[in-house]
């Protein structure tokens, strides 16, 4: 007669799995860049095996794909937060701090967004800028003849600076998402131009 205890089966839980192999990708791309990207080497990374791997991507482009898509839904989430606050600076230090804070993801975004591959209307971080556009149009606080898919594409491009802001060397981040906040908003306030002298 045995004493051993049986020991239960290790539970697997796939969604779990599944969103360490995309953070894991994240991490790789960040780490190394797009092209040095392996199925075999995010799975090492998140410490499965590269045959359960395969159950939750069909090859490279697959996992890049999902992972992409899987960090929009997550920069979306948290920017949402971010846009709540009541003044125009809040909002704008808070999406350059997420920015900031995720510049390796964000950068893989706005390389998609640029190679006219990935922003589409209805990329969640494309929706996010027009629908925040829209609730400030409507909010009185901003000129009703604005073009919104024109003004969505500029705010791209700023994020764009914000992500280069961010490798500035010994970058303090709340530094830097606050001088950017306080330059942003002055020219969105006030502009660049001056009047020329009568």
């Amino acid at each position: 007669m045995s004493s051993r205890i049986p020991q239960k089966p290790r539970s697997r839980n796939p969604v779990q799995t599944r969103a360490r192999l995309l953070q894991a990708t994240i991490d790789l791309v960040a780490e190394k860049g797009a092209d040095a990207l392996s199925l075999k080497e995010a799975a090492r990374v998140a410490k499965v095996s590269r045959g359960v791997a395969y159950q939750h991507f069909d090859d490279r482009d697959h996992l890049l794909r999902e992972a992409k898509a899987w960090l929009s839904e997550r920069l979306s989430e948290s920017l949402h937060g971010e846009l709540d606050p009541a003044t125009m600076e809040d909002r704008v230090y808070g999406v350059a701090r997420q920015v900031m804070n995720n510049r390796e993801a964000s950068r893989l975004l706005i390389a998609d967004a640029m190679a006219g591959k990935d922003l589409q209307k209805d990329h969640p971080l494309y929706r996010l800028l027009l629908d925040s556009l829209e609730r400030f149009r409507t909010s009185g606080n901003a000129r009703q003849d604005m073009d919104l898919e024109i003004l969505s594409s500029i705010l791209v491009g700023v994020v764009a600076s914000i992500i280069m802001l961010s490798y500035q060397d010994n970058s303090d981040v709340d530094k830097m998402a606050r001088r950017f906040t306080a330059e942003w908003t002055r020219i969105l306030r006030h502009g660049i131009f001056v009047e020329p002298p009568a």
